[in-house]
């Protein structure tokens, strides 16, 4: 379209330069009085389509734009929501993982109580089948002999807590002489024995019961500060609860 107009507007000016004004043939000449106006309204008329197209093309070009950054605009939201999603999701991921080990540690307790059978008499021992990590079972119940580590009362007791039971009580003279001939010489041991909450009134950390039995070495010291009980082959002694001991936790609460 640009080259046709171009034609035109050369036409023109030739005719302009050699001055040629008339022909026998009138309709074949091109008869030009004033070359300037002629000529320039010739061509802006030829190009006047290209003009609105240019114009029209421009307007396509503005409009796909403004869609262009509606796009991304809505691209932007749609990343944002994306990583909120991601959080929420992570987040419940968390709770969903923290729900099963809990789940776990709630069967591993369940199996441990599965594991209790009681006796014709009414006692209750524990099964074979179902045992603490590192409690071997003496007479007939399980117990832990701590042979490494020396604690106090209190922090004995948790060590007992976190794995799986308590410091031990003694449930008759059989269960006692089976644990005096299992530990060792001129050793003393903790147990859940004690009267920290009456003076002389000696219950177990495990069931809050009185302690079945008492086979004390010697004497019991009538000091009020010494509230907590240790063991040894020779039997019973109370000592200052924050000494340090080896000890022996129970797998039951039931002494």
């Amino acid at each position: 379209m640009m080259k046709l107009a171009t034609y035109y507007c050369y036409a023109f000016v030739v005719c302009n330069l050699y001055g040629v004004t008339r022909s026998q043939d009138a309709s074949s000449l091109c008869v030009v009085k004033d070359a300037p106006k002629q000529c320039g309204a010739f061509c802006l008329a030829s190009l006047h389509p290209l003009f609105d197209h240019n114009i029209k093309h421009r307007q396509t070009l503005t409009e796909n734009n403004a869609k262009l950054d509606k796009i991304e605009g809505r691209q932007a939201a749609i990343e944002s929501q994306l990583q909120e999603l991601q959080v929420r999701v992570l987040g419940q991921l968390q709770v969903l993982q923290n729900a099963m080990e809990s789940q776990k540690i709630q069967q591993g307790c369940g199996a441990s109580l599965e594991g209790l059978t009681e006796t014709a008499d009414g006692e209750t021992v524990h099964n074979d089948k179902v045992i603490l990590p590192g409690f071997e079972q003496i007479g007939s119940r399980f117990f832990y002999i701590e042979k490494n580590n020396l604690q106090d009362w209190q922090t004995a007791e948790k060590s007992c807590r976190r794995k799986g039971g308590y410091l031990a009580s003694i449930k008759n003279e059989e269960e006692l002489a089976a644990i005096e001939a299992t530990i060792k010489t001129n050793t003393w041991y903790w147990l859940g024995i004690n009267d920290r909450e009456k003076e002389d009134t000696f219950l177990s950390v495990a069931s809050g019961k009185p302690a079945p039995i008492l086979k004390w070495f010697m004497f019991i010291p009538k000091v009020k500060e010494i509230h907590c009980v240790v063991l040894s082959k020779y039997g019973m002694l109370k000592s200052d609860c924050a000494g340090k001991y080896y000890f022996i936790c129970q797998g039951d609460n039931d002494i």
